[in-house]
């Protein structure tokens, strides 16, 4: 649900808001307190907050303090997500957890001193919601320019029927062509029974798991193979000839 102004909530004395990392690529930096009102965060050098991540939009999200509470406002492709659910705009709690890519933060708003001394000391905050797992993702680039789709579905289908999760649209494709899925850690791609077969580092198969930096070729499409966190991301590239 969107925040508005009526649901601000008032707090004396005036609290600093603390972002810990808990979770992903940037497991490990000391706190950050958000000393200005209006702070993006995102994989530009320029965001007051830098992540790392495939899966982290330029300028993700941004965080901007009004009066005594700070809202979170998404601006990604990939959604920003607060206790596990997707928002556009909310206002942040103390022990908030904030997903932005494979990495988690906590929203920590003790105190103005309080969470000065939070950070110094990079402890640990008191969580007040259940902690939220980061779900594993298959990413799909390159499709689209610009555009960037992640399937948390454990099995994503490609061919050329509208019904799959990606359609590739190609006389050399078959209508269900190949499928890649999430198996016990690893990811495996397989041929469905396709008329051209699926290639990986040039060889035909029918089942394999991947691994980073595989090439895959479906058709005149190949896609390279990066593992990141938990993610498989496809590099998709369509070829001529």
């Amino acid at each position: 649900m969107s925040a508005t102004k009526s649901r601000i909530t008032i707090s004396s004395p005036e609290s600093e808001l603390c972002l810990t990392f808990a979770g992903g690529p940037c497991l490990g930096r000391t706190g950050l307190v958000l000393a200005k009102k209006n702070n993006t965060l995102g994989r530009g050098e320029d965001c007051e907050v830098v992540l790392d991540g495939e899966t982290v939009s330029r300028r993700h999200c941004s965080i901007t303090k009004w009066g005594t509470a700070y809202f979170i406002v998404d601006s990604s492709r990939n959604g920003t997500f607060v206790n596990g659910q997707r928002i556009s705009q909310v206002q942040l709690h103390d022990g908030d957890q904030i997903r932005v890519g494979q990495n988690i933060l906590i929203a920590n708003l003790p105190s103005g001193a309080a969470t000065k001394t939070l950070a110094s000391k990079a402890t640990t905050p008191h969580l007040s919601a259940p902690f939220v797992s980061i779900k594993p993702h298959i990413v799909v680039k390159g499709l689209e320019e610009g555009v960037t789709q992640p399937f948390s579905e454990d099995r994503i289908t490609l061919g050329r029927r509208e019904d799959n999760h990606l359609v590739l649209e190609a006389d050399n494709i078959s209508r269900q062509h190949a499928a890649v899925e999430r198996r016990d850690g690893q990811y495996i791609i397989s041929d469905l029974g396709s008329a051209n077969g699926t290639y990986l580092n040039d060889r035909r198969i029918d089942s394999a798991p991947l691994k980073d930096g595989d090439r895959v070729r479906i058709g005149n499409f190949s896609l390279l193979v990066s593992l990141r966190e938990q993610d498989c991301i496809l590099n998709f590239k369509k070829t001529t000839g």
